[in-house]
């Protein structure tokens, strides 16, 4: 499975949210195929304002743990008054080693990190990646219907567009959450598809995410546990 997380970001500048989610947070996440638990996910949000760590994990589970590995992820930066800015992406559990960002922000160059080689490309003002993709929305006081977003995973850089389906409430084991429903606009030969769910009265925090591979393989990622102080 590839188990992407590749969402987020605002349209425009704005103010950080009036409602910032607490200063630690923690999210755990059943991931589902075809009915069966295949896997679970732990994500830790940290910040104090200006700096923000975020980090991923997701562990197989039965069967599926013959054929899936371990994944992490790593993001660190700052806080900024146009949200989450990062400085240092890393992921570590794929095959072919480890994948690595690096943000130099004044010199507008990232620098990707895949297994052994390396190389730098220009950086897209507001590029997020595939750990804190999940948590920018979090960080601003709107939300538009629409909106663009640069993602890299270490390995590349790609433009996303993603549109609002509507609003919904999600039945989870935390009973249900009132959410807004995004989906990423594909291309007709675009056969990968992502989905997530934003909690409303939960800080904008993700508590449903869907994925569909090229292969017509889905998988949804259903919150179980949030904690926060």
């Amino acid at each position: 499975m590839r188990y992407l997380a590749v969402m987020l970001a605002a349209l425009s500048a704005a103010l950080p949210a009036t409602a910032a989610p607490p200063s630690r947070v923690e999210l755990t996440f059943a991931i589902m195929m075809g009915g069966l638990r295949i896997a679970e996910a732990r994500e830790v949000l940290e910040h104090d304002g200006q700096r923000y760590l975020v980090v991923s994990e997701s562990t197989p589970k039965g069967i599926a743990a013959l054929f899936i590995n371990d994944v992490r992820r790593e993001s660190r930066g700052a806080v900024t008054v146009t949200g989450l800015r990062p400085e240092h992406f890393e992921e570590t559990g794929r095959k072919g080693g480890t994948r690595m960002a690096k943000f130099d922000w004044a010199a507008g160059v990232l620098t990707l990190v895949n297994g052994k080689s390396a190389r730098t490309v220009a950086l897209p003002q507001g590029t997020l990646d595939q750990a804190s993709l999940a948590y920018a929305l979090a960080f601003r006081s709107a939300v538009g219907a629409g909106f663009n977003v640069h993602v890299t995973d270490g390995r590349g850089v790609k433009q996303y567009r993603y549109r609002e389906v509507g609003e919904e409430t999600l039945k989870t084991p935390l009973g249900e959450l009132r959410t807004r429903r995004f989906e990423k606009v594909r291309d007709p030969d675009d056969k990968r598809g992502f989905e997530f769910w934003l909690a409303t009265d939960r800080h904008l925090l993700p508590v449903k995410l869907r994925y569909l591979e090229k292969n017509g393989d889905e998988f949804d990622s259903i919150i179980t546990g949030i904690t926060a102080r």
